[in-house]
């Protein structure tokens, strides 16, 4: 055993050797010092929390060291023909499958101990507000002994068990591939801090993935699910538990795998069809004698057809040989498998949220986030499987005597090509399934189109790629050693760590969104022209290698250079078109200039927008968009103001902006720029800006999600791109990034302001006249009510007007159906995708009720008419937001779910009664001060009304299980940042102003009556409600005003606990 075990090491202790040390080292210390996975404010990147995770997400390596490492290893003898007669060696079966074994679990090992040392490393030599300047060596030893050993001994198990019973080098492929499978698909269930949070599930589905996850990191998520902040930070996940029941389950697994592996070993078991199968005839024809047959010319015949012919054998070799395997069938239905779990996850969507249709967009987006990185390193290996067949058998001995023989490569290139697109249709066909299975028969071509661009095409790029790396490189296993860290580097979302350049990125793929409304949009074309740059690069190469191996040149390999080259050109000018990029350093810098030249305007008077005249000119064909505006400003602050400070977004280009006071204009010619007064503007008195603004955007830079100008379906949170007067605090470089202020010698960053601070009730409200234009057939939707639309030169116009209301407005255009409902002299008007109908009914009849229970518990609704808008899937950060008299809604939420499906997820009644109440709790009634707790006056009122509503439809019974729901948010989100009471919450802190409000205020309404509780908002809205802007204390103040002393002192620690 033991000659077999230094054997085995000593054989990896060359060049190639070293250069993995080096490569793998190299990877840890990149991973430690440049990933920036945090999971909440407060949290240090090296606390005991983050530090296991990582190391518990590093251990998926093991399955590509494992696997190259059991291809090499389990195979040995067999590829060097050896396996013929170790038989009559005196070592026995099991000590030497044993050796091999540890020689095995070793050197996979190793290699995670050489990524752990590197990441320790790494990280350790981070600075900043992020890290524990503390060192503790138990952190990360911890883990490697919890996670690495034990997941090392399961990969390795269940490779050599496959290694031992199958004799196939793809079925360790497989069961690799399968590995990665099940963890992910375990991490949907998890309870991870990066899924719960959007998709939570159920205890139950949590605790069987935390029992089955062979990695552990579901088992370490639900066992930390109770950790608060400094236990993250300073306490080490302990073994118990779950987590020590999978941590033992998966130790017995894979040790009765080796065991069954060891115990059925034989050394003649690769030789099992040697004497019992066929047995070769030789026939012979007796008029066929070569000493006396006469003399045969042979006339070769070296015509591009026949080359065509040869490459067109070897494909058809390559796919027999593929076809007939067993092996290719399983890596169909594991794709399948994995695939079919993404897309059922996808549907369902868990606890929280109910069951998306299943539309072919749906489809398309959820194969375009599985299919890719497990195919990069399966294209790895079946590359690396096609080139060296004909090597490892000895037949390349015969292919290289003949004169095709320098087309082998293109042949393997067009074979792996093939393999990929069968994997791509089967997905294709799955998704259509899914569709047929979840009555959702609607087919979008387009749709399915990009899972072929945003996946095939690039992995037959790097097929190319990897094809010409191995024809390069002598040997079979340094070739596919090299391989695999071309394809980590060049195909995974490591490149984009290591290329900022996108252009180069061009064997990725893409996971973007999928809009009903435009499909993919424009960047469907802007990949496709990086595709053609990465054949050019592709040819290029594929040129030089050529001329490296004849030394010849002729016309058409230069004629096919000029091509290459020209598609480069074209393709990578096209792609970077309009490209726009700012490093994280320019923009600190850019920051810390703002504040040390324009923080004193923070403390100085300046005037307010009272009113605000524009004209918004929409070009959705273009992604472009034109402001023109006239802000009324007004000094409000009792003081002459002399000076102005003036703020244009550096995203929009500034046409034109020419201030006039006093009779007198100035021109305005930088984004950030102040204008001295030649006569203060003296309390009371009002000027005028005039300005006019463009924006555009292009696929190179992405979009901005909350400022999507887009073909169809477009919503701009347009008021955050106009001009801003005075100091902005949120310019500053944030004061979580205390080093990066110290490096600027900037001091203490501009903080929430306190909840005690005095009251200065700012009357900052304003009246907008909005005019919008967009494209003639499709339909702008403004903030306010609209008063007038008319077409004008093929472009459609609507004017919306709104009087004391917040400086908030926003924009969407697409090509809408609409539906009017009218309702006790309220508009009721919904505007939706003509597709997307299913829940319009709904949505209406939701309204209704909303609107009767706010206006009869909580007083007059403030406007004539309410909008629902749906906006494409383009846009992200909400799945619905309330504007004056406009409700803006997300595609994939509201208005394309299936309520009728199953567990009574109605997210329409949830998102209506949420958004409608906001014209209570919000916009413009109760607009609460700028400070600590004002987003408990917004949404956890907003969430009291959903749930009131909520009851009121479904009972109380199914009103307090969606309660539980919150309760489970709370608990599983509380431990990632610091504690903060209900009255003194800020936004960031979503799980205490939604969920923990939730609690909160249904569980008031429980101990006092809910009519009372209703009586007693009601009175704090008409006494605090704009122009007076209320705070947390007020609401408190008014409970005490109107309970009992003892009911007080009860429900009180509700909010301050």
């Amino acid at each position: 055993m033991n000659p077999v075990l230094l054997f085995d090491i000593r054989s990896f202790g060359k060049p190639a050797g070293y250069i993995a040390i080096v490569l793998l080292t190299g990877f840890g210390l990149f991973a430690g010092y440049q990933f920036n996975i945090t999971v909440g404010e407060g949290v240090f990147l090296n606390s005991a929390y983050t530090v296991g995770f990582m190391m518990g997400f590093l251990t998926l390596s093991l399955v590509f060291t494992g696997t190259i490492f059991a291809g090499q290893l389990m195979f040995r003898e067999r590829d060097a023909r050896f396996d013929l007669i170790i038989f009559s060696t005196p070592i026995k079966a099991p000590r030497f499958i044993l050796g091999r074994f540890l020689s095995f679990f070793v050197l996979t090992f190793l290699c995670f101990l050489l990524i752990a040392i590197g990441f320790t490393t790494g990280q350790n030599l981070r600075t900043g507000i992020g890290m524990n300047p503390v060192f503790h060596l138990s952190y990360y030893l911890y883990p490697l002994i919890v996670l690495g050993i034990v997941n090392c001994l399961m990969v390795c198990g269940v490779l050599f068990f496959l290694s031992v019973f199958t004799l196939n080098k793809m079925a360790v492929v497989i069961g690799g591939l399968m590995l990665y499978v099940l963890y992910m698909v375990g991490l949907i269930y998890s309870g991870s801090p990066f899924m719960a949070g959007a998709l939570p599930q159920s205890e139950a589905a949590q605790r069987i993935s935390a029992i089955t996850d062979p990695f552990g990191l579901s088992a370490y998520f639900f066992q930390a699910r109770d950790f608060s902040l400094a236990a993250r930070n300073q306490k080490l996940v302990p073994l118990s538990g779950m987590f020590l029941l999978n941590r033992l389950l998966v130790c017995c697994f894979s040790l009765f795998l080796i065991a069954i592996a060891v115990k059925s070993f034989s050394f003649g078991a690769g030789n099992r069809g040697l004497g019992g199968g066929k047995r070769l005839q030789i026939l012979q024809k007796a008029d066929n004698n070569f000493l006396t047959a006469g003399s045969v010319t042979v006339r070769q015949n070296h015509q591009q057809a026949n080359s065509i012919k040869s490459i067109l054998s070897f494909v058809n070799v390559d796919l027999m040989c593929t076809f007939k395997s067993i092996v290719f069938y399983v890596i169909c239905l594991l794709l399948l498998f994995y695939a079919g779990m993404e897309i059922y996850a996808a549907i369902d969507q868990g606890i929280r949220i109910p069951q998306h249709y299943a539309s072919s967009g749906l489809m398309a987006e959820t194969i375009n986030g599985t299919f890719y990185l497990p195919c990069v390193f399966l294209s790895v290996y079946l590359v690396n499987e096609f080139y060296w067949r004909s090597r490892i058998s000895n037949f390349s001995l015969v292919e290289n005597a003949t004169y095709f023989s320098f087309v082998k490569a293109g042949g393997n290139w067009l074979s792996i090509s093939a393999v990929l697109f069968v994997f791509s249709f089967l997905l294709i066909l799955e998704g259509v399934v899914f569709q047929w299975i979840f009555d959702y028969p609607r087919l979008d071509g387009t749709a399915y189109w990009g899972v072929l661009v945003f996946n095939t095409f690039p992995l037959v790029l790097l097929s190319g790629f990897l094809v010409l790396l191995n024809a390069s490189i002598k040997k079979k296993y340094p070739a596919l050693a090299v391989a695999v860290v071309f394809a980590g580097i060049f195909a995974t979302p490591l490149s984009k760590a290591l290329f900022e350049v996108s252009l180069l990125r061009f064997l990725s793929g893409y996971r973007g969104a999928y809009s009903d409304f435009f499909g993919y949009g424009v960047y469907l074309n802007s990949f496709i022209y990086r595709l053609l740059f990465g054949l050019g690069v592709l040819m290029i190469c594929w040129l030089i290698f050529d001329y490296l191996k004849s030394k010849k040149l002729n016309l058409t390999k230069i004629v096919v250079s000029i091509i290459a080259f020209g598609l480069i050109f074209y393709a990578g000018s096209s792609f970077w078109k309009g490209h726009f990029a700012e490093s994280e350093n320019a923009q600190f810098l850019r920051s810390a200039n703002y504040e040390k030249k324009y923080r004193k305007y923070q403390d100085l008077p300046q005037p307010t927008v009272v009113a605000l005249k524009t004209r918004i000119d929409l070009h959705p064909s273009k992604n472009a968009y034109v402001i023109h505006g006239t802000y009324t400003l007004k000094n409000l602050t009792g003081q002459p103001v002399d000076s102005i400070l003036f703020n244009f977004d550096e995203a929009l280009q500034l046409e034109k902006a020419i201030f006039t006071c006093n009779t007198r204009s100035s021109e305005l010619k930088e984004n950030i720029q102040v204008l001295t007064l030649s006569q203060p503007l003296t309390p009371g008195n009002e000027a005028k800006l005039d300005f006019s603004l463009r924006y555009q955007w292009y696929p190179v830079n992405g979009h901005a999600p909350m400022n999507a100008i887009i073909e169809n379906g477009s919503f701009m949170r347009i008021s955050r791109y106009y001009p801003l007067i005075g100091y902005q605090s949120g310019y500053e470089i944030p004061g979580t990034e205390k080093g990066r202020r110290a490096e600027f010698g900037l001091d203490g960053a501009t903080g929430v302001k306190q909840l005690e601070a005095p009251k200065t009730n700012p009357l900052n409200f304003i009246d907008l006249d909005m005019t919008v234009s967009t494209t003639s057939g499709q339909t702008a939707i403004g903030t306010g009510e609209l008063v007038r639309q008319w077409k004008q030169h093929d472009r459609h116009y609507f004017q919306y007007k709104a009087e004391d209301i917040p400086f908030r407005f926003a924009v969407s255009s697409a090509e809408y159906t609409v539906k009017d409902a009218f309702h006790k002299g309220i508009k009721i008007s919904v505007f939706y995708h003509s597709s997307h109908f299913q829940n319009v009914d709904r949505l209406i009849d939701n309204a209704k009720q909303a609107l009767d229970y706010c206006i009869e518990n909580f007083g007059a609704y403030p406007f004539k008419s309410v909008s629902f808008a749906e906006v494409s899937s383009f846009t992200a950060g909400f799945n619905a937001t309330a504007y004056p008299s406009v409700i803006f809604m997300t595609e994939n939420m509201a208005f394309h779910t299936n309520v009728e499906a199953d567990k009574g997820q109605d997210v329409i009644n949830e998102l209506a009664a949420h958004e409608l109440s906001h014209f209570w709790w919000g916009n413009n009634q109760i607009s609460p001060d700028d400070r600590e707790g004002a987003v408990m006056l917004t949404e956890s009122f907003a969430m009291y009304t959903e749930m009131m509503l909520y009851k009121s439809m479904y009972g109380e019974k199914a009103m307090k299980e969606q309660v539980k729901i919150h309760e489970q948010i709370y608990q599983s989100e509380k431990g990632f940042a610091k504690p903060q009471p209900l009255y003194k919450v800020t936004p960031e802190n979503t799980h205490i102003s939604y969920s923990q409000g939730t609690i909160a205020m249904v569980k008031l309404s429980e101990e006092i009556g809910e009519r009372r509780l209703n009586q007693i908002l009601k009175t704090f809205l008409a006494k605090y409600k704009y122009p007076q802007r209320a705070i947390t204390l007020d609401f408190l103040d008014e409970l005490k005003k109107n309970l009992s002393r003892e009911e007080y002192r009860k429900i009180i620690r509700l909010f301050t606990d």
